[in-house]
């Protein structure tokens, strides 16, 4: 049943599907990441991940600073201890 023959012919088969479908997503994935390029979506520097972060947290700031502005400061109490 499990012949070394079928063994060798199944994972040969998995590796040919696996590596067809590599090459089909690849060019995939390069074309869409082509076309957000030329779209002007995609970034072209590379940024570290502190850099990342670090405009995100500015870009948060710009859009909840109106929100946190229109809260009054002494809504945000906190409670009152009871004696």
């Amino acid at each position: 049943m499990n012949t070394a023959g079928s063994v060798a012919y199944g994972w040969g088969a998995l590796i040919v599907a696996a590596g067809v479908s590599f090459y089909y997503a690849k060019k995939e994935i390069d074309a869409r990441r082509k076309d957000a390029t030329l779209r002007g979506n995609r970034p072209l520097e590379k940024l570290s991940w502190e850099e990342k972060i670090a405009q995100q947290a500015t870009s948060t700031d710009k859009h909840l600073s109106p929100i946190q502005n229109s809260i009054p400061k002494d809504s945000f109490k906190p409670p009152e201890e009871k004696k």
